[in-house]
């Protein structure tokens, strides 16, 4: 049987299983996805990253017409960077356009132009949806819209890698952490605390440190592929478990072929973190325009985020669809031996008996 914890926070979400899909950015995660993972007894994340208010919008009304159950929307906190560039550019959009000479595509000038939503304007509208589970990356919401959010009776997760960031994030009014460790794919959820900006923290030990330091629950998540993975952090006192790269074999997901592929063939070291995609750490692949813009560039020769992000994201997108792994952002956790490729129901219900048998075991 799982344990009081958990037992509590699938009855306080109104979920069968104490497993959650990780929101995942970047067109991986789709509204139907997510209707399955809440019929298999989960809770479902849409992404709302990257996308405009009403882009988000549709994304939340098509999720709500595929399923009746509860699902949990995800946002990231505020990104804070000066207009305009803050450092030259030259070497680093001279990586960028090196590789897009690869694939085909026209050479920059400049950054490209983007708008972010915001976030005040964004949680009007997520308010408005009546959305009941919100889950936040990068960092902590205001004091305003933490105060909005808890007074519809939003359930709201930060996410930290610290439990200095899980003490800041209960002590904003979260109701739960999601304690993401060094082995999980994709960008790093915290690091937002000057004081300890480079915590990478594997699940094992900052779980544990985290039930003890905060009184909410919390969400163990990195490289929890299986049900023994889900065992293990319920027995070091997790409430459920977030679970990424697991998901993104299912037959179900939009990840690419190639993408997928990759999970499914890669020994766990093929994956390292790095900042050249996004200027935030994020595990991905190891590839070409990681270890050279590595060793050609510096840190500092990095722009910020989202700067670099949006500097290489028509790259790392054009790549991913033209099957071309040298220079695409292929994001994955470091479970890679543990996946397999199933519909999102058969992965579900290995979990739960996985999970059970392993805790019957003791």
């Amino acid at each position: 049987m799982f344990n009081t914890a958990s037992k509590n926070f699938c009855n306080r979400l109104q979920i069968k299983l104490p497993i959650i899909q990780a929101p995942m950015a970047g067109h991986l995660i789709s509204p139907t996805f997510i209707r399955e993972v809440a019929k298999a007894g989960g809770l479902g994340s849409l992404p709302l990253g990257y996308l405009s208010i009403p882009q988000a919008q549709t994304m939340i009304q098509k999720t709500a017409a595929e399923t009746d159950s509860p699902f949990a929307v995800n946002v990231f906190a505020p990104s804070h960077h000066s207009e305009g560039p803050l450092k030259p550019m030259t070497k680093i959009l001279a990586q960028v356009n090196l590789f897009r000479s690869q694939i085909g595509l026209t050479p920059l000038s400049s950054i490209p132009n983007w708008t972010e939503p915001h976030i005040e304007e964004l949680i009007d509208m997520i308010l408005q949806m009546r959305v009941p589970i919100l889950s936040v990356t990068f960092g902590i919401l205001s004091a305003n819209s933490m105060h909005r959010l808890q007074k519809q009776n939003v359930f709201v997760m930060g996410t930290a890698t610290t439990t200095e960031e899980g003490r800041a994030l209960e002590a904003s009014g979260c109701h739960a952490i999601i304690a993401q460790g060094y082995e999980a794919g994709g960008h790093r959820g915290g690091g937002f605390l000057a004081s300890h900006p480079g915590g990478f923290i594997g699940t094992l030990a900052l779980v544990p440190q985290m039930v003890d330091a905060v009184s909410i629950p919390v969400i163990a998540a990195g490289g929890i592929m299986d049900g023994r993975g889900i065992a293990a952090t319920l027995a070091l006192g997790a409430s459920a478990v977030q679970m990424g790269t697991a998901f993104l074999t299912c037959t179900e997901s939009t990840a690419s072929p190639m993408h997928q592929q990759m999970i499914l063939d890669s020994p766990a070291e093929r994956t390292c973190i790095t900042s050249v995609f996004t200027g935030k750490p994020v595990r991905s692949f190891v590839n070409e325009f990681v270890t050279t813009t590595e060793q050609l560039l510096s840190a500092e020769d990095l722009l910020p985020y989202p700067v670099q992000h949006h500097l290489t994201q028509e790259l790392r997108s054009a790549a991913n669809q033209l099957s071309q792994p040298n220079c695409a952002g292929l994001w994955s956790g470091q479970g890679t031996g543990l996946s397999r490729s199933l519909s999102v129901e058969a992965l579900m219900a290995q979990l739960e008996q996985e999970t059970l048998d392993t805790l019957a075991a003791f």
